[in-house]
């Protein structure tokens, strides 16, 4: 596979979307990572997921409700990074995941600030988002994500009639169910819910990207 991207998961010493976390997934061999962003109510993009924001906060929405210095911190302590910070890691390739709509501006300018464009996939299950920001950008690196469900009813007519350079964010779950059907995209498929190595290549086809949970 082209590209081995760490989802990290929340542990004693880290939280999943802090510095340290990201910084463990490139010494442990990954050539990135993949990331959930959203955006404040003063426009700044944080990395930080929903269920680390859950112990502090009700509702979906709440950063947009609140400014960048008002955020709270992770569950471990540690503060909520800066998009900007993260990209400054020494990744080869980063999967930003686009939460909290509306947020691809935000998203997109502080990734062009950085110069970091040509190492940067924009995704989202929000696909109007995507196609919102490729319109914008038409440089840019994008793809829809596809719940299991959602995954396992695609048809090729389904696939084909999506532009060619869209990357396609399946769950490996569902690519073991139909490999010979995945094969076909193989180049553009971005596999997620992999936890090893070994678990992505008895799929027997060769993703353009692996993300796997560390």
């Amino acid at each position: 596979m082209a590209f081995m991207l760490g989802h990290c998961v929340s542990s004693s010493e880290h939280s999943e979307s802090s510095i340290g976390a990201f910084k463990s997934a490139l010494r442990l061999g990954m050539d990135g990572f993949k990331l959930d962003v959203q955006t404040t109510r003063d426009a700044v993009c944080v990395v930080v997921s929903d269920d680390e924001l859950s112990h502090a906060t009700s509702g979906q929405g709440f950063l947009r409700r609140i400014k960048f210095s008002e955020l709270p911190r992770l569950k471990n302590g540690e503060p909520i990074p800066r998009l900007l910070e993260v990209l400054e890691l020494p990744a080869k390739l980063i999967n930003i995941e686009l939460k909290g709509e509306p947020g691809w501006k935000n998203a997109l300018a502080a990734v062009e600030a950085s110069d970091c464009l040509g190492r940067v996939i924009f995704s989202s299950a929000e696909h109007s988002e995507i196609l919102q920001l490729w319109a914008a950008c038409p440089q840019a690196r994008c793809g829809f994500i596809w719940e299991t469900d959602e995954s396992d009813a695609l048809t090729s007519e389904e696939i084909f009639d999506l532009p060619k350079s869209l990357l396609l964010h399946i769950p490996l779950c569902s690519v073991g169910k139909r490999p010979d059907f995945w094969k076909q995209f193989a180049g553009r498929l971005v596999v997620w819910g992999a936890v090893s190595r070994e678990h992505v290549a008895s799929l027997g086809l060769e993703p353009h990207v692996c993300i796997m949970d560390v």
